[in-house]
């Protein structure tokens, strides 16, 4: 018995496995790695390609336009705001170290 929807199975699930997978090492990269920055950049880097796996999956899975156009925004969102966010997060942790460098050659 050939079961036509058994290869869109194995794809969906290995996709969510694999983004499964990437969003936990980008969990372990921000345990690990000694710096802010790098700690920024497994966040978003891995978040971003962990959410991408799993949202391309469900959306593979559901097959409906309207839940494909849903994730597609959602997906959308997620790739411009994640590296802007951490990239204003890193400016201003920059701009602290400046400013309190500063301070200390007044003292």
């Amino acid at each position: 018995m050939d079961n036509p929807m058994l290869p869109i199975a194995i794809l969906v699930h290995l996709l969510m496995i694999s983004g499964s997978l990437i969003m936990f090492f980008g969990v372990v990269g921000m345990v690990i790695l000694p710096d802010l920055f790098l700690r920024f950049h497994a966040a978003t880097k891995c978040g971003v390609s962990g959410a991408l796996c799993i949202l391309v999956g469900l959306s593979i899975w559901a097959g409906s336009t309207s839940f494909i156009l849903k994730f597609a925004v959602i997906l959308f969102f997620l790739l411009f705001t994640s590296p802007i966010i951490a990239h204003m997060l890193a400016i201003s942790r920059l701009g602290e170290d400046a400013s309190s460098s500063a301070e200390e050659d007044e003292e």
